[in-house]
C-alpha cells in the first residue's frame, strides 16, 4: 500500500481464543466489529463494519489478518476471507502470526507500518496450533 493509495486496511482476527473480532484502522480511529464464536456471520460483520463507518469496499487499502496459530476452522476462515478480499479489491494481503503482538491495538499498529511494504498478489498461508485430527466416522451413511 503506497503513501497515495488508500490507507483504510480492513483487519480480521480470528484465531483469537478469547474473542474474534473485525477492525478497520485508517492509523488513527479503530472500529471494531466483534464475532465471538459465531465465525459462521464473519462476512456479516465484515458488511456490518463498512456501513457503520459508511465506507465502501473500494475504499480499502488492505487487509490484515491473523495467520494463526489457532483453531482449525476459525483460522482457516479468517484466511481465506482475507485472500479473497485481496484478490477482489486488488489489495495486499498481509498476515500476523499471534505471538507477533500483545494485543488488538499493536496488532493493527504493526500491521499498518507492514502494509506499506507489502506487495499486491500474495497470498497469506494460515498456521494452525497443532496438526488436524481427522478419523473415519463410524458408520459411513450414503
Amino acid at each position: 500500500m503506497k503513501a497515495e493509495n488508500k490507507k483504510i486496511i480492513l483487519a480480521i482476527n480470528t484465531a483469537a481464543e478469547e474473542e474474534s473480532a473485525v477492525f478497520l484502522f485508517d492509523g488513527v480511529k479503530i472500529t471494531k466489529e466483534k464475532i465471538g464464536s459465531q465465525k459462521d456471520k464473519l462476512l456479516n460483520s465484515v458488511d456490518k463494519i463498512l456501513r457503520k463507518r459508511k465506507i465502501a469496499a473500494e475504499d480499502i487499502g488492505g487487509v490484515l489478518v491473523v495467520s494463526g496459530p489457532g483453531a482449525f476452522t476459525a483460522v482457516r476462515q479468517g484466511v481465506v476471507l482475507a485472500n479473497t478480499f485481496g484478490y477482489l479489491l486488488g489489495v495486499p494481503v498481509l498476515g500476523l502470526k499471534r505471538e507477533e503482538f500483545k494485543d488488538e491495538k499493536e496488532f493493527l499498529k504493526l500491521g499498518y507500518g507492514k502494509m506499506i511494504k507489502a506487495k499486491k498478489g500474495r497470498i497469506v498461508l494460515p498456521t494452525y496450533g497443532k496438526e488436524p485430527n481427522i478419523t473415519k466416522p463410524k458408520k459411513w451413511k450414503l
